[in-house]
């Protein structure tokens, strides 16, 4: 979901997300990470530690599959962290009320960035654009009745998602020429309500804000 498709309000939810990409040549890589939404408040945490252009590189890839790495250092980085288990983690936080974002990494001092950026992380658990999808059928996912649409991407890249709105439960994307070149990212747990503002704070001094 681009940023220009964020909903304005998001619904009372935290979510657990899985996501698998697989590429020619490279490790497969694996994550998880937990999202809390309320209103206009979002938080959002990535349990490998991955770099904030990481993330958001991952969700505007036109194809659909993640991001790519272009250099060979990038390519380095991608084998270290196969073999290297993550030493912290990566916490988004915005309010789109005032788009005030925040970004803790690691041991890093926390820093503000616009919320409008972070956003499309957080919205990547909910329905997006489902323009020349076709339904195909009516499934049952986490005890939620939902729709499956297939169809292709802008890139060309074959897609399937799983839809129970306003949530998207799965979403599994290869390229037209190579079903092992992949990338799936599956909600593996949604409790609605359960959200609080404590959860959405920010752990920054209120001076910085």
């Amino acid at each position: 979901m681009s940023r220009d498709n964020v909903p304005r309000e998001f619904p009372n939810v935290r979510v657990r997300l899985r996501r698998v990409q697989r590429s020619p040549g490279l490790p497969v890589r694996e994550g998880t990470l937990q999202i809390w939404l309320k209103g206009t408040r979002f938080r959002v945490r990535d349990e490998a530690g991955r770099r904030l252009s990481a993330i958001l590189a991952d969700l505007s890839a036109e194809n659909g599959l993640g991001a790519a790495p272009r250099t060979l250092e990038e390519m380095m980085d991608i084998q270290s962290e196969s073999r290297i288990p993550a030493d912290g983690v990566t916490d988004l936080y915005g309010d789109l009320a005032t788009d005030e974002g925040w970004v803790c990494r690691k041991a890093q001092p926390a820093w503000r960035t616009e919320a409008a950026e972070l956003a499309p992380a957080a919205a990547q658990s909910l329905t997006g654009e489902l323009a020349g999808l076709e339904p195909r059928g009516h499934v049952t996912r986490l005890g939620r009745a939902c729709t499956e649409y297939q169809g292709a991407l802008e890139g060309g890249s074959a897609v399937t998602y799983i839809v129970s709105p306003p949530y998207l439960l799965l979403s599994h994307v290869h390229a037209a020429d190579d079903a092992d070149h992949s990338y799936t990212r599956e909600v593996v747990a949604l409790e609605e309500g359960a959200v609080t503002d404590e959860d959405l704070a920010p752990p920054v001094d209120p001076k910085l804000q």
